[in-house]
């Protein structure tokens, strides 16, 4: 999903919580999910003055090949030609939300917020349409995509393709963990040679998809793409302190690779539970212990202070920040690894 807004100008790390942040993206996601074209692209309604708009919409307005005006035939032809594939290299959250669809005989309405990126990532590859009203939302898949996407679902590869995009998706779910971010090349060059195993510009765009359909994401400077972890508040200073002139490089033990997986390294977790055992039964009733000792860790991984790091507790606990809480908290910072290129520079 793309990170819209850099969080480089917010004080207040309270407000960059891993959290926070969550909640801002969804948030984004909704409002960009409400300006898309009105019009489906396979709904008969559908004429070339739409197809500009649609096309500047959806995942073809940053891929090769789509330059000038489009027409409405011509972004038919696109996706009903790429689907027989694109299908078999969904996110996980776009297959659920798809088998869902085709269950439901193409519409699904839901009160789930926490599922409209993979809404979007659906949207984008034109397959669908988004309304929403009051407090629920509602996908349609386009009737004409239903016949061909359950014939293509029926490829006999499909599931060696799904344990080939788990293992992909664990791989880089733990390096972001470990690197805060990764620029988008070795990843796609990864799942074109692991995954998807063909060297084509269709490889270049699907991969580049399910990067984007996967992952939060932003632009470089130079307009690269750059993939990062959902927790990481200010990419752009982590990727100008790193720079991109080169490859990111990391020595890693199984061990490490295994706990970034897991989304806590084994160095992590005992502080995690200390936290967490310091906070249970003492924070505000909005806020979880288990969260807000994870956004406290994830804070720690960027090197914020422990000021900092001291006030966004205390704005989550309904009583004063307890012995065990400090100790907790200050244990946390000492020894929590941060992420690469993060001590020299944000340490205090």
């Amino acid at each position: 999903m793309l990170r819209e807004a850099s969080m480089a100008h917010e004080s207040d790390w309270g407000e960059k919580t891993m959290s926070m942040l969550r909640e801002k993206q969804y948030e984004a996601c909704e409002r960009r999910l409400s300006s898309f074209p009105s019009v489906n692209l396979f709904s008969p309604d559908a004429n070339d003055i739409f197809a500009q708009d649609i096309l500047e919409a959806s995942f073809f307005a940053n891929e090769p090949g789509n330059d000038g005006l489009a027409t409405i035939a011509t972004l038919r032809d696109k996706v009903l030609a790429m689907l027989p594939t694109e299908v078999l290299y969904l996110s996980r959250g776009e297959s659920d939300l798809l088998e869902r669809l085709l269950v439901s005989n193409g519409q699904i309405t839901s009160g789930n917020w926490d599922v409209i990126d993979a809404a979007e990532a659906l949207m984008r590859r034109l397959w669908c349409s988004f309304t929403d009203q009051d407090e629920k939302w509602t996908l349609t898949i386009a009737q004409p995509l239903i016949d061909p996407l359950i014939k293509a679902l029926h490829n006999p590869q499909i599931q060696e393709i799904k344990s080939r995009l788990f293992r992909y998706n664990a791989t880089m779910h733990g390096l972001l963990y470990i690197a805060g971010f990764l620029p988008a090349e070795q990843p796609v060059s990864f799942f074109i040679q692991d995954v998807i195993d063909r060297q084509d510009t269709l490889a270049v765009n699907i991969a580049n998809r399910y990067i984007k359909a996967s992952f939060e994401y932003t632009d470089d400077e130079n307009g690269g793409l750059v993939i990062m972890h959902p927790g990481l508040a200010d990419p752009d200073k982590l990727i100008t302190m790193i720079g991109l002139s080169g490859d990111l490089t990391l020595s890693l033990s199984e061990e490490t690779l295994a706990g970034g997986m897991n989304g806590i390294l084994p160095e992590e977790e005992p502080l995690q539970r200390q936290m967490a055992a310091a906070l249970e039964g003492l924070v505000r009733p909005e806020c979880d212990a288990d969260e807000t000792a994870e956004d406290l860790r994830l804070l720690a991984k960027q090197g914020v202070s422990l000021t900092q790091m001291e006030a966004v507790l205390a704005a989550t606990i309904s009583v004063l920040p307890t012995p065990a809480m400090k100790d907790a908290v200050r244990q946390m910072y000492d020894r929590t690894p941060h992420w690469i290129g993060m001590a020299a520079n944000l340490q205090h």
